[in-house]
């Protein structure tokens, strides 16, 4: 199985790239990376839209505030035509918080 990175930068959230599909069979998107809260108890994550449609969202439950917590990865099935598209991170809860400290990756297994 091969890997397409997508994304391999630091935050802040939101980011956007322009990338090419590598094929147009059934893939795997995986998206991985860190996010805070300055709210206790807080569901906080990184949202994925696709060619501006929202597909899913890797996610974490925060009991604690003012601490990066790394999301559990999503892996969301796609299926693309060939050619370039638009991939969209962004923060998915109002209490969602990234900065210059969080980490982002997402990749297309195919």
């Amino acid at each position: 199985m091969a890997i397409q990175m997508v994304i391999q930068q630091v935050g802040p959230l939101p980011i956007t790239v322009n990338f090419q599909a590598p094929g147009d069979s059934p893939m795997i998107l995986e998206v991985n990376g860190s996010v805070w809260t300055q709210t206790a108890n807080s569901m906080i994550g990184i949202g994925v839209k696709l060619d501006g449609k929202v597909i899913g969202a890797a996610q974490i439950f925060s009991n604690g505030a003012t601490t990066h917590r790394a999301v559990v990865p999503a892996f969301l099935p796609i299926k693309l035509t060939q050619g370039q598209h638009t991939l969209s991170l962004y923060a998915n809860t109002a209490s969602t918080v990234s900065d210059f400290n969080d980490f982002y990756t997402a990749g297309i297994r195919y």
